[in-house]
């Protein structure tokens, strides 16, 4: 079986003014049966019902699945130009057995990426076959 990501789209109802409005993207990532490896995917392609163009990425969260990856795995997402919009944070926030979670931006920074094109999700450095990853990425500005 190849690897995939699925993704879906979820609005959080923010009844209080004056607050940003949120969603969170939850996407399931199972590796490559035979490679170990997970398909490049374009985020803006999973959602066709609603955009995320304009929307700010503010962080993300990883979480190992049944069949665990591999500890340490890495993860970026790239914008159009090939910037890392986790500014690295992405190296090793994989793990086997822990839950993680990390702001967008680069390091001793914080700040919310404005997606204005195609974001790409990539993981890489993972050997488990049929690896299971949930991640959740939230978003501001829906």
């Amino acid at each position: 079986m190849a690897g995939s990501i699925t993704g879906e789209l979820i609005r959080v109802s923010n009844q209080n003014q004056g607050r940003p409005s949120i969603a969170k993207l939850v996407l399931t990532c199972v590796a490559d049966a035979n490679a170990a490896t997970f398909p490049a995917t374009v985020l803006n392609d999973l959602q066709t019902a609603h955009r995320i163009e304009g929307l700010q990425l503010y962080s993300i969260k990883t979480i190992p699945g049944d069949t665990a990856p591999t500890a340490d795995s890495d993860i970026t997402i790239t914008d159009e130009y090939g910037v890392d919009l986790l500014g690295g944070k992405g190296t090793n926030l994989i793990s086997d057995t822990a839950k993680k979670w990390a702001l967008f931006g680069p390091q001793n920074y914080t700040a919310s990426a404005l997606i204005t094109g195609d974001v790409t999700i990539n993981i890489a450095n993972n050997s488990v076959k049929s690896a299971e990853i949930t991640v959740v990425i939230e978003l501001l500005g829906v």
